[in-house]
């Protein structure tokens, strides 16, 4: 995380500078470049700064040590099922959805329908059949 820290910090300095130097070369006439890289180096600012107050709550971390091991960061992710069809049907609900707000709305509520059913279907999958709590 300390890494993630300098690199965040380092980035809010830099592109602050960079929109400073900017604004001056332009006069601060063109309103595009120079509020984008001082906002942009706000928003690196403000990243950094939260990875610094989180890094003091939580302490050392693995990816800080040089000797951890992969092991060290492993965290429980949640339960996954490796047979479920869902995702995809959600994915192409999703597909279908997008599609009908580019080209026309009539697609669009299919879209909507296929994806509230895969949303029960995905949600449901472990309380019925041979998979059932």
């Amino acid at each position: 995380m300390r890494a993630s820290i300098f690199v965040f910090n380092f980035s809010a300095v830099f592109f602050v500078v960079v929109g400073i130097v900017y604004g001056f070369y332009t006069d601060f006439t063109e309103m595009a470049g120079f509020p984008a890289l001082v906002l942009l180096g706000g928003m690196s600012g403000i990243i950094g700064i939260y990875l610094w107050m989180t890094d003091r709550r939580v302490g050392r971390q693995p990816q800080d040590n040089d000797d951890a091991e992969i092991s060290d960061a492993d965290a429980d992710y949640g339960m996954f099922s490796p047979w479920s069809w869902w995702p995809i049907v959600s994915a192409g609900a999703a597909a279908v959805a997008f599609y009908g707000i580019a080209m026309g709305w009539w697609i669009f509520p299919f879209g909507v329908v296929v994806g509230i059913i895969a949303l029960v279907g995905l949600t449901y999958e472990h309380d019925r059949g041979d998979f059932a709590h």
